[in-house]
């Protein structure tokens, strides 16, 4: 691989970073369904050829966009303390996500939901915050003998199914579930999700 080349590819990756962080800016202020791909290329200086080379349509960044907030959120305000137990370190990052899609609120939360669903955008990407701290508390569990039925990509799936399902429930939940305490079910389920008392036939 050549200099030139390796320098196109950082490039490449510069310009896309640049145009889902102005569009989870923007989708964030304005709403989703408010901002265009003109406005989102137009914040951050770049071309709609850009846009287009990187992205087929306005549905497929914004899981991303979405999940990128979600990351500088988590870079901010997740406590990583290597003294809390694994429960408590799974348990801090679910609230903490939990709480940056209630900043955010249900809308985009669930628009995030239908982008993934209609366009099978990948989030589960090397480098994301969320990813890394995810994948690492799971290697500290299974170094604890904790969730050694299930290799390291089901283990993932398996715990970030916990704050995606509760987060798609919050979203259908509209207002007449107001006695649900969402942040009790997080800890519950994270705590729960890490028990080795899985029947597999």
């Amino acid at each position: 691989m050549s200099i030139n080349s390796t320098l196109l590819e950082e490039k490449s990756a510069k310009t896309k970073q640049s145009l889902v962080d102005s569009a989870s800016e923007l989708f964030v202020k304005y709403g989703v369904n408010k901002v265009t791909i003109d406005d989102i290329c137009s914040n951050c200086g770049m071309t709609k050829g850009s846009f287009y080379y990187h992205f087929p349509s306005k549905n497929h960044i914004v899981a991303l966009s979405i999940n990128s907030g979600l990351d500088r959120y988590l870079e901010e305000h997740y406590n990583s303390d290597e003294n809390l137990s694994i429960t408590e370190q799974l348990t801090n990052l679910n609230l903490c996500t939990f709480n940056f899609f209630q900043k955010i609120g249900k809308e985009l939360t669930g628009l995030s939901f239908i982008s993934l669903i209609s366009t099978l955008v990948d989030v589960v990407i090397k480098d994301r915050t969320f990813v890394n701290v995810l994948s690492s508390i799971i290697i500290k569990a299974q170094n604890q003998s904790l969730l050694n039925d299930m290799n390291k990509e089901e283990a993932y799936h398996h715990c970030s199914s916990v704050i995606n399902g509760i987060l798609i429930e919050w979203c259908i939940s509209g207002d007449k579930l107001n006695n649900i305490d969402w942040k009790k079910l997080i800890k519950i389920k994270s705590k729960s999700s890490l028990e080795n008392n899985y029947i597999i036939e």
